[in-house]
């Protein structure tokens, strides 16, 4: 959401990263919709199959995130950028997202292979 809202900023970066005389705002937007659609399949595969495979990827860059904030705030302000809510909007959802996915109801629907007993929500 933060890459779209500030498109001409995000095309700046994937230029610095991607040398490519091609880039404008609509492969821009490809390519942060591509970003999104591979960090979505492995929660698709949690969520639907109880994969434990997709967990521990969630899991290994969920952590990854989290721990890469400090050096965020510090890239943001050496350009001079001013901190705003939305920069650690993100990180935050993800961090409760990796809190909700190690609840103890979590981790058992993940053993049973996501058949869970209706009796377990009484």
């Amino acid at each position: 959401m933060t890459g779209l809202q500030n498109l001409d900023l995000k095309q700046i970066a994937y230029s610095a990263i991607f040398p490519w005389d091609g880039w404008n705002r609509d492969w821009t937007i490809v390519a942060l919709s591509a970003l999104f659609s591979i960090a979505f399949i492995p929660v698709i595969w949690i969520y639907l199959f109880a994969s434990r495979i997709a967990f521990w990827l969630v899991t290994v860059f969920s952590v990854l995130q989290v721990i890469n904030v400090p050096f965020m705030i510090a890239s943001l302000l050496a350009m001079g950028e001013g901190l705003m809510l939305r920069y650690f909007l993100e990180p935050a959802l993800t961090a409760g997202a990796l809190f909700c996915l190690w609840l103890p109801l979590s981790r058992a629907w993940l053993r049973q292979d996501g058949g869970v007993d209706a009796a377990e929500f009484e």
